[in-house]
């Protein structure tokens, strides 16, 4: 009992998840949803987009019906990151394949664009819509710089629209990993 019990309080103090700075604003113009995360330097924000705003980008872009529909219908966000650290020191890496969600009871990755990219075939997607959709995309992996170095672009985070889910994020500051859970993110109803 005394080594089980002593096992469990090691393996506890390797795993630091945060509760890091969290909130949650209402966007008076849109109506929209932010959650905004501040921790260590690092800050994240996660801003709604309605499922239609996401098939009309798309659309713009040369993609078929269909498959913004199935873009709009994963519960995209516009993910912001960004360092504040004044230390020139401070290097913030974030890389998306260690970030998933936990949504009812299950735990999932989140979509990232590759995986979306290797759905396609030439004749469903263009170079030129492809291309779009890259950077139109929240870099898989990013290293921020000081002073306030940021990126923007949407997630695909997989669930249906008006679904809700907890979100696991990672990130390295100086070779050291932090993380923090999100929690009770809203992925927008269709308007």
């Amino acid at each position: 009992m005394k080594i089980k019990y002593f096992s469990l309080l090691i393996g506890l103090l390797f795993i630091q998840v945060s509760y890091a700075d969290i909130s949650k604003t209402v966007l008076p113009e849109s109506k929209l949803i932010e959650w905004k995360l501040i921790e260590d330097n690092f800050e994240l924000k996660l801003v709604q987009r309605l499922p239609d705003q996401t098939r009309s980008f798309f659309e713009g872009r040369g993609f078929s019906k269909n498959i913004t529909n199935n873009i709009a219908n994963s519960c995209v966000f516009q993910t912001i990151g960004r360092n504040n650290s004044k230390d020139k020191q401070q290097t913030i890496h974030v890389s998306l394949k260690k970030w998933f969600i936990k949504i009812d009871q299950q735990r999932l990755p989140i979509k990232l664009k590759e995986t979306w990219d290797k759905q396609w075939n030439d004749e469903q997607v263009n170079s030129a819509s492809r291309l779009a959709f890259r950077w139109a995309t929240f870099p898989t992996e990013q290293s921020f710089e000081p002073n306030g170095d940021y990126n923007w672009g949407m997630i695909s985070f997989g669930p249906q629209p008006g679904s809700v889910f907890d979100l696991y994020i990672e990130w390295q500051s100086n070779d050291q990993t932090k993380n923090a859970w999100i929690k009770n993110i809203m992925c927008p109803k269709d308007r």
